[in-house]
């Protein structure tokens, strides 16, 4: 199945950069009508019973980020940097929008999207797969999820075989931003990972993160933004000129289903 990319930033540095099997990261724009699953009534998040009114009170924009390499590749851990130490590395993800956190979510994904619960779908976390079944995931050092300061940073792992799925694809992380209303999250300067078009950097807080893999190897990848403009088709699709549309009618060539995302 062709899948279009809202960002493709296969762009590897540092340690590990010759190896082939990470390649870089993309990120994908999460429909809002379809939660994780496609299951019924999972869309609708301004229907949450506990953090509806709390989605309602912005435009919000779910993007999920995929490892991309080589199919069936083992992932042992990722490295988005501790924040309980921040100048250690100089590994996080920045953003200069409000990150979304359900308050009866976690640092992992929930179990229970089902209604009442509907934004929990679209909460904040990090994942090892982007399957139903998660694996055992295991966190070292401080993990900040909230944006807090502008800025993400976490470490998690695992023990279980979590590998690359057929396409060469695995879900890291899950992140809702929200701005205000009458701001364009795609054309307000807005970013999630690093500032500006892709080769035209504005120069602002660059976003890393660093993937380990069997036998000590660690691949050190950028983290372009996800909130860069649309097509000019998809511009269209988007209106634009009313930004006030975008939290429940989102560009249909930047919208995928997560059964498409996990090859349905």
């Amino acid at each position: 199945m062709r899948l279009a990319l809202l960002a493709l930033l296969a762009v590897a540095c540092g340690p590990g950069a010759a190896s082939a099997a990470v390649t870089g990261v993309v990120w994908r724009i999460v429909a809002e009508d379809t939660g994780l699953w496609n299951r019924p009534y999972e869309g609708m998040p301004q229907n949450d019973v506990v953090e509806g009114a709390n989605w309602a009170s912005m435009i919000r924009v779910t993007c999920d980020l995929y490892l991309t390499g080589t199919p069936g590749q083992r992932i042992n851990g990722v490295n988005m940097g501790d924040s309980n130490a921040p100048s250690a590395t100089p590994f996080a993800l920045h953003t200069n929008a409000t990150v979304f956190n359900h308050s009866l979510g976690s640092n992992v994904q929930s179990a229970a999207e089902f209604p009442p619960f509907n934004s929990l779908a679209y909460d904040t976390f990090v994942d090892l797969g982007g399957t139903q079944t998660t694996p055992n995931i295991s966190f070292a050092g401080g993990t900040n999820l909230t944006g807090s300061g502008g800025v993400l940073r976490g470490t998690w792992f695992t023990t279980d075989e979590a590998t690359l799925d057929q396409d060469g694809r695995m879900r890291i992380l899950r992140v809702t931003i929200g701005v205000p209303f009458g701001h364009n999250p795609f054309f307000g300067g807005y970013f999630l990972g690093t500032p500006g078009l892709p080769g035209q950097e504005a120069g602002g807080p660059v976003s890393r993160l660093e993937v380990g893999l069997p036998n000590g190897e660690l691949v050190q990848l950028y983290i372009g933004t996800a909130l860069y403009p649309p097509t000019p088709g998809a511009t269209a699709l988007l209106g634009i000129a009313g930004a006030a549309g975008l939290r429940r009618r989102r560009a249909e060539s930047h919208l995928f289903t997560q059964k498409q995302l996990i090859g349905g």
